[in-house]
């Protein structure tokens, strides 16, 4: 992939996969997760091993998602910074606009989606055991949910962060250019130059 090609210079169809690795381990962790969780409480595995799977899967999700996935797929990536007085600083970044090159609509679609889709599970599968008492089960799921919404919440800032940049920009842009134009046009009145 060549990352120095400027805008407009596209060569290959924005519905492809560009990065179909990044797509797989996106979808895989997640599903794996869920599916090694499904397995153990339907044939009754062992709790201990159980947990220890779902969390290794759910900690590798995290952190693909957020270092690896997140940039290639949709442009965005978030961190937390403390500085040095000890406070916190979220920092939400993403890509210019029309920088869509480095990622297709498909990705996009992937990565969102995929996103939803492990955070609302994990969710009913929390209600489900808050439902019917089961505590073990149950911290399996607060650690699903935690680990899957603490992203979607930082790629939904980043998202919303990306979008007000542009409004910024844009109000700029048009701001500029109507001043331009009313201080511009006091200049070209009906008076011709004396000869």
């Amino acid at each position: 992939m060549d990352l120095s090609q400027e805008f407009g210079d596209e060569t290959t169809p924005r519905s492809g996969l560009k990065h179909p690795t990044a797509c797989a381990f996106h979808v895989a962790f997640k599903t794996v997760a869920i599916i090694i969780y499904f397995f153990c409480v339907m044939f009754g595995g062992s709790f201990s091993l159980t947990f220890v799977l779902v969390v290794l899967m759910l900690a590798a999700d995290f952190w693909t998602v957020k270092n690896i996935t997140g940039r290639l797929l949709v442009g965005l990536r978030w961190w937390n910074k403390v500085n040095e007085d000890g406070s916190t600083e979220w920092i939400y970044e993403s890509r210019k606009e029309g920088s869509s090159i480095y990622h297709t609509n498909a990705e996009q679609r992937i990565f969102w989606i995929a996103m939803l889709t492990s955070s609302l599970v994990w969710l009913i599968l929390l209600i489900k055991n808050l439902l019917t008492l089961s505590l073990g089960w149950m911290t399996v799921c607060i650690t699903g949910v935690a680990l899957n919404s603490a992203n979607l919440y930082g790629y939904i800032q980043c998202r919303r962060d990306a979008k007000a940049q542009v409004k910024g920009a844009v109000g700029s842009f048009m701001a500029k250019q109507l001043f331009n134009q009313m201080v511009g046009g006091e200049g070209s009145g009906s008076q011709q130059p004396n000869r």
